[in-house]
């Protein structure tokens, strides 16, 4: 026992930056891809979002499916709804600070999902992913969660904030994994351009500006 007291302290004083009080964040990003194209690239284009969505991941959910009947004339964007609606327990979470909302896109060719977590880290990362064709080309919609445990005297949070401190967290990954897309249907000589994107500012750095992939 006191041997893991003394370890806390250690670690506490090394990371010097620990807090006492336990912090729960969430934190979310998405970026959205345009590639110009027609019918005669749909399956390099979603073959390609797979492979390398894939090399990021522990575990994915991959659901395909087929164009929508008529072609719209601009691109759908992911919609966040709650899963509760107007309903009295939706009203519930709410009041109580939740924050629950699901990502979905209308008439998907392709639907990816992913959630991992980090042992030892109190860390859990959320993909969702989807490819929506119109009639000048497809949207990759990328969009991502962040959650994670901070704080606390315990030797298991003093750790990992020490770890932290030295190698970041990975919460690097979702640029990362945006950027391996992006670059991974260029190079696929298709002509792609980011739309619109939001990433948290103490996510930038390296993974976001790098130039290849790994």
């Amino acid at each position: 026992m006191k041997r893991s007291i003394l370890l806390a302290v250690g670690l506490a004083i090394l990371s010097g930056c620990a807090s006492t009080a336990q912090k729960n964040t969430t934190e979310q990003a998405y970026m959205i891809i345009d590639v110009k194209g027609d019918s005669s690239i749909r399956e390099r284009v979603l073959n390609t979002v797979v492979s390398s969505v894939e090399k990021s991941m522990d575990t994915l959910t991959v659901s395909r499916g087929i164009p929508p009947a008529e072609l719209p004339e601009k691109a759908t964007r992911f919609k966040l709804t709650s899963p509760f609606g107007d309903s009295a327990f939706g009203a519930l979470v709410q009041s109580q600070g939740g924050m629950i909302k699901v990502p979905s896109c209308q008439d998907p060719l392709l639907t990816m999902k992913s959630d991992d977590s980090t042992e030892g880290f109190s860390e859990k990362t959320s993909f969702f992913i989807c490819v929506v064709q119109y009639q000048q080309g497809y949207h990759v919609d990328i969009y991502s969660t962040f959650q994670q445990s901070s704080g606390g005297l315990s030797v298991n949070a003093l750790s990992a904030s020490l770890a932290r401190s030295i190698v970041g967290d990975t919460s690097q990954i979702i640029p990362r994994t945006m950027k391996r897309v992006e670059l991974a249907l260029s190079n696929e000589n298709l002509e792609t351009k980011v739309v619109d994107s939001y990433i948290p500012s103490n996510w930038k750095g390296a993974f976001v500006n790098e130039t290849k992939t790994n």
